[in-house]
């Protein structure tokens, strides 16, 4: 897509990240890097045009009547239950996501959707927030590029990522519900801190933080240490939010787990083209 197309999706006037020799982009780089490097977590609000939201939302609703209905319990790990840990132990404490998933080999080719994730220059811009001089789209033909939908009671458990950060677009807001929340700072040192964590599993923790997205933003977090979550949705309108998928290096996917826990299946319905 050209600069010109790309306007009428990404803000760039508050967002200037078309040109990676603009010292307004080397600015925003500059100041998005020690947002993350310093909370974990990124918020660029307005990030997307009211057109491309509204847009990317039809899209969403559209391929959700084909989504995956994912209703499982699952650790905060996304790993199998290891039965040699004490049946209290936190990494044996079962979380609840229900949701549709749309995997990216659901969505249309030429979408709004794949416009914005094919566009080199925000995936060198999230590269370069992260500090990464070589990045990548990810190669999961199902998981480079999805939606989730969150319907009335839908929500998703405290996890972890397998992969070390995501980045999300909200794309429509519930009624009410729906929070991102997170908590800082439980595997910053190596230590899983199973202490905290059960406080967090159990209800009864006071340090999380609630982020609030809205239509149009960009989050951008370290999702594989930082603990989090997507609070129950409330109300008939559907939460959309679309994840974008990237990589240090290139030709990484999924684990089969991790397809078969949210997508439902190990392989794609079809090939996807590169992007």
């Amino acid at each position: 897509m050209t600069v010109k197309a790309m306007d009428q999706l990404v803000n760039l006037e508050a967002y200037p990240i078309a040109d990676r020799a603009s010292p307004a982009r080397q600015a925003l780089v500059e100041e998005m890097g020690r947002i993350y490097a310093r909370d974990g977590v990124c918020l660029m609000p307005g990030f997307l045009t009211d057109a491309a939201v509204n847009m990317m939302a039809a899209e969403a609703e559209n391929a959700s009547v084909d989504a995956y209905h994912c209703d499982e319990t699952h650790n905060a790990y996304l790993e199998q239950d290891d039965t040699s840990l004490p049946a209290d132990h936190p990494r044996r404490q079962r979380q609840l996501t229900r949701l549709d998933v749309v995997g990216c080999d659901q969505l249309i080719p030429n979408s709004a959707l794949w416009s914005l994730y094919g566009w080199d220059p925000l995936r060198d811009f999230i590269g370069a927030v992260l500090g990464y001089e070589d990045f990548h789209r990810f190669a999961d033909p199902i998981g480079a590029m999805t939606i989730n939908v969150m319907n009335e009671g839908d929500g998703h458990g405290w996890h972890y990522d397998e992969a070390m950060f995501t980045v999300s677009v909200m794309l429509q807001a519930p009624d009410a519900g729906g929070q991102f929340e997170f908590v800082r700072g439980l595997r910053d040192s190596g230590d899983d801190n199973y202490d905290r964590l059960g406080k967090v599993l159990a209800g009864t923790a006071k340090d999380t933080t609630t982020i609030p997205i809205t239509p149009g933003a960009l989050l951008l977090f370290g999702g594989r240490n930082l603990l989090h979550r997507v609070t129950g949705v409330e109300g008939s309108r559907t939460r959309y939010i679309t994840t974008l998928c990237y990589r240090d290096r290139p030709g990484v996917t999924n684990s089969p787990a991790v397809r078969e826990l949210f997508y439902g299946r190990r392989e794609p319905l079809t090939p996807v083209a590169a992007h």
